[in-house]
């Protein structure tokens, strides 16, 4: 079995963001090759918007499991993990986690395929940290040459050591024993260095120890950069939901998430004298929203 797993919990605009996600992915899959576990507080959201399809189910989350999932330290990130663990509890088969903030651009039944074969997925290699962009050589810096703790072995962060984007992440359920090891990977990758990042580099780091990593970024686009976009998103859904899916299809679109995700990368990648005096001109990147 295949599972396309959302995580979908808190604020509005993420349930907006993961809703408008499964509407792509319909799109480009219409024999959907999986069935879709949302992992949600607000059911009847989803429901709103895509009614009740037997290929989409909402596992009941009680109040105290969201909070297990947290950990002691009460930390946002260790839900995913939480989630993944009890998907892979429940559901066994191919599973593949997707961050709400994402498109689907390709039917994902080729990645779906090798995973059946033991091949693990991370959304993009983001290069090697030594020479990324300004965060991933900051934290390098701190790191190179450390060990930290893996299960029952040691990983050490060399010049070629991988940043890989956490937006997707496929494995076999088989493998669920290896989620147990990221947490505490990144816990001590945090204690050494605080910085949001290191979830994903822990996740990279583990899934890629013992078995190369392949990239889902052809099948989807993970617009993390756009926090921005999400009281459009919110506006859209509330103003064109009770008109069909068409219409409601046809603003998110106009939205141009894909553009304004590229546009605002290449801004984030000037030189930082050039942003600078784009901001004293007033000419700095800013999300546009041609829908209103």
């Amino acid at each position: 079995m295949n599972y396309l797993i959302y995580l979908a919990h808190g604020p509005a605009a993420i349930k907006h963001e993961a809703l408008y996600s499964l509407l792509t992915y319909f799109e480009v899959a219409p024999a959907p090759p999986a069935t879709v576990l949302v992992y949600t507080d607000t059911p009847d959201v989803f429901r709103q918007v895509l009614g009740e399809r037997a290929d989409v189910l909402y596992p009941a989350v009680t109040a105290e499991q969201w909070r297990d999932w947290r950990g002691a330290a009460d930390m946002v990130y260790l839900l995913k993990i939480g989630v993944l663990q009890y998907a892979a509890a429940h559901y066994p088969g191919n599973l593949l986690f997707t961050d709400t903030d994402t498109l689907w651009q390709h039917d994902p039944t080729p990645i779906f395929d090798q995973i059946a074969t033991g091949v693990r997925f991370m959304h993009l290699n983001e290069g090697v940290m030594r020479t990324g962009n300004t965060l991933s050589r900051k934290v390098y810096r701190r790191l190179q040459g450390r060990e930290f703790a893996v299960g029952t072995g040691r990983v050490r962060i060399g010049p070629e050591t991988p940043l890989y984007n956490s937006g997707i992440i496929g494995f076999q359920s088989q493998d669920a024993a290896l989620l147990g090891d990221i947490t505490p990977l990144a816990d001590q990758l945090y204690a050494t260095y605080n910085k949001h990042m290191m979830e994903q580099l822990a996740t990279g780091l583990r899934l890629g120890l013992d078995s190369p990593l392949r990239e889902a970024a052809p099948y989807v686009l993970h617009y993390w950069n756009l926090k921005a976009i999400r009281p459009a998103l919110t506006r859209v859904f509330g103003q064109y939901v009770s008109q069909g899916l068409p219409t409601l299809r046809r603003h998110l679109n106009a939205l141009d998430i894909a553009g304004q995700h590229t546009a605002e990368l290449a801004y984030r990648e000037l030189p930082g004298w050039r942003r600078t005096l784009l901001k004293l001109l007033g000419r700095q990147w800013r999300i546009t929203d041609e829908t209103e």
